[in-house]
């Protein structure tokens, strides 16, 4: 036989259930639920011992760190949402480097502070030369150029006052006035090379009435000198090769004055040459 106590604070009874194969007979007893105290206290000793005996499971430390992680997207809250608008016409949104003109071009960070070259701008219309330094700001972006600017410099202003007309209105006057507007860009930290790149582009893709200047800051070594005594060199020596081609080719007749005419037309020989100085040897040569 299997005896089943139950017990309920509420009603203060013990319920006895007495198992027979498939048959139940219930059984109400007077309880006293403060005489089994103690019956309540050892059940609550087993549960608290038998919980300090298992395992809690641990949680990995990167996964927690991905959790943590997931839930800052969840906190986060935007103020705006806006849809990409869908052109007509095309069914797709605007691509993202064409909707960057509306908004002002973007800039490396200037990292060493090594100036490199300063581009001058100057026009008589104002609208054109914002958006050619505009421009200009969003080529050095693309080409990774840190670049700052455009700074306004002081607009020159000139006028002219001139007769109004050279018989009946010789006696009045008119007067002209032009203004010229400048903005300064900077380029900084980058290579000669790419600076050249990006004038060659303003240059290809240039805006009518704008004129540019450039100033480019290049590092030399402390023995400048001596290469400039080289250059020097070169220059004396290509004075004394001229000289001996001039005499040399007065001499029509003999063989080193026809071999002098043949390097005359070649092209990796006169290019050191001038144009001046190869006809005049030419002449000379024609006149032996």
């Amino acid at each position: 036989m299997l005896k089943q106590f139950a017990h309920s604070r509420s009603t203060g009874l013990l319920t006895l259930a007495c198992k027979r194969g498939f048959s139940n007979s219930i059984t109400r007893l007077n309880f006293n639920p403060l005489e089994n105290k103690d019956l309540n206290d050892e059940i609550e000793k087993l549960a608290s011992l038998r919980l300090s005996h298992t395992s809690i499971p641990q949680l990995d430390s990167e996964k927690e760190t991905k959790y943590n992680l997931i839930n800052t997207f969840y906190d986060y809250e935007p103020k705006t949402l806006t849809d990409e608008a869908i052109l007509p016409g095309t069914g797709r949104p605007l691509p993202i480097n064409t909707e960057l003109n509306y908004y002002a071009p973007l800039k490396h960070e200037v990292k060493y502070g090594h100036l490199k070259a300063e581009l001058n701008f100057k026009c008589f219309d104002h609208q054109n030369l914002e958006f050619f330094t505009d421009f200009t700001l969003r080529v050095a972006y693309y080409l990774g150029l840190p670049a700052t600017g455009p700074t306004p410099l002081p607009n020159r202003t000139e006028r002219w006052t001139v007769n109004r007309a050279p018989f009946v209105h010789a006696k009045s006057k008119e007067n002209f006035e032009r203004t010229t507007h400048s903005r300064l860009i900077r380029l900084w930290d980058c290579n000669p090379e790419v600076v050249d790149i990006l004038l060659s582009f303003i240059k290809k893709n240039s805006v009518w009435g704008v004129g540019v200047k450039c100033h480019m800051y290049v590092q030399e070594p402390l023995n400048i000198s001596e290469s400039m005594k080289s250059i020097d060199k070169g220059v004396s020596a290509l004075t004394e090769l001229t000289s001996t081609v001039e005499s040399l080719s007065k001499e029509r007749q003999s063989e080193v004055a026809q071999r002098v005419l043949e390097l005359l037309d070649d092209p990796m020989f006169t290019r050191h040459m001038t144009a001046d100085q190869i006809k005049d040897v030419k002449a000379n040569a024609l006149k032996g």
